[in-house]
């Protein structure tokens, strides 16, 4: 069964879409490893459990569980953009 045209543009929207979400994890990935100084331009907000947070987290992430996102989110810096994290199974 041949793709139909629209099948075909909403592929390519879709893995338009992914190739610049991996890139954005890789330039992320790489401003935490190398470039420090950059890192104070956003704030790594880790959504994990407390408890995954305390056995191993990124440095200077901020642990902001679901549940507690109401709560927290007052606290959060407004200047910085915020970079949501969790499990990863890749």
């Amino acid at each position: 069964m041949p793709f139909s045209v629209e099948d075909v543009e909403a592929n390519r929207r879709y893995f338009e879409a992914k190739l610049r979400a991996n890139r954005q994890l890789q330039d992320l990935v790489h401003k935490v490893r190398h470039d420090s100084a950059t890192v104070a331009d956003f704030v790594l907000v880790d959504v994990r459990g407390r408890d995954a947070f305390a056995k191993a987290h990124v440095p200077g992430a901020v642990c902001v569980p679901p549940a507690e996102l109401v709560a927290l989110a007052a606290e959060l810096p407004r200047d910085r953009e915020l970079v949501t994290f969790c499990w990863s199974h890749f």
